[in-house]
């Protein structure tokens, strides 16, 4: 489900703002848009984003300043210049290499420039990003919690309706049988011609061809699953992954149940079945 949070503090007189935005996906991948001088706390940022937020493609920022704190280099490392300096030129005595030392030499070197002040309070700036973050997620979790029910109500809509066309079949189910025994008695009569016909063994066959042609399971089994699903949204939490596999047996269900009706309007009806089916799935992808 989609998610927007953002919070707004300020912290030693600079501004600080961190947005969260979350879109469907059936995974949980996060990324990440920090200053320099923050960017050793993605792991820790990310690790508390999997603490509130299951599913979701998920893009947290920070913005110290007018964007450009913690961006921009306010001064060097004079020590990792002087040991880069002092072991290039013993290794050009020892190896006996030419060449000289540039200054686009000592800026590719990493942590040669600071973006943060030495005597900057980092741990208790780290303390303030996590709890201003924790306010930013709990506004995504708000906004993902009244899509959640706007589309929990029109899925237990749409799985109403699946029980109200398995009604539909179930009330033309005994027509079928019956219109599927005088069928066959009328195909053995004009391969049999005048040959007397076994009522016996006529009745035997016409059993085994119900049998295959039963559809009472499918529909009960499907009524079990859509029961199981209105469940599974009641209880709440992560169900996405439970709604997936119960939505995997109604569609088989549905395809089943078209295969064996051997009748145009129960084959139409489970056709409308696969479609409601393939609806739910698509809008269950937004479920955690």
């Amino acid at each position: 489900m989609t998610g927007f949070g953002k919070s707004e503090s300020m912290f030693n007189g600079v501004s600080c703002v961190i947005e969260v935005r979350s879109v469907n996906n059936r995974f949980l991948d996060i990324s990440c848009k920090l200053p320099k001088n923050l960017a050793y706390l993605e792991n820790s940022f990310k690790n508390q984003i999997k603490d509130k937020l299951v599913r979701g493609s998920v893009i947290f920022s920070v913005t110290l300043g007018a964007g450009t704190v913690g961006n921009i280099p306010v001064s060097y490392n004079e020590h990792a210049i002087e040991k880069f300096v002092e072991i290039t030129r013993s290794m050009q005595a020892k190896f006996s290499v030419s060449g000289e030392i540039k200054l686009e030499h000592i800026l590719t070197l990493p942590e040669v420039l600071q973006f943060s002040d030495n005597d900057a309070d980092n741990e208790a700036l780290e303390k303030h990003l996590a709890a201003e973050l924790d306010k930013a997620l709990d506004q995504v979790n708000e906004m993902r919690a009244k899509e959640g029910a706007n589309l929990a109500a029109d899925l237990t809509n749409r799985v109403n309706h699946l029980n109200d066309v398995l009604s539909k079949v179930e009330v033309l189910d005994p027509q079928r049988i019956e219109t599927w025994k005088v069928k066959f008695r009328d195909r053995l009569g004009v391969l049999l011609g005048d040959t007397e016909i076994d009522e016996v063994r006529l009745l035997q066959e016409a059993c085994i061809m119900a049998d295959k042609l039963d559809i009472h399971e499918e529909i009960t089994r499907f009524k079990s699953h859509n029961k199981l699903f209105l469940a599974a949204l009641k209880e709440g939490g992560a169900q996405g992954k439970n709604l997936g596999f119960i939505l995997q047996e109604m569609g088989r269900e549905a395809n089943t149940l078209g295969t064996k009706c051997q009748s145009a309007e129960i084959a139409a009806l489970a056709i409308e079945l696969k479609n409601e089916v393939e609806c739910i799935r698509e809008q269950s992808l937004n479920i955690a």
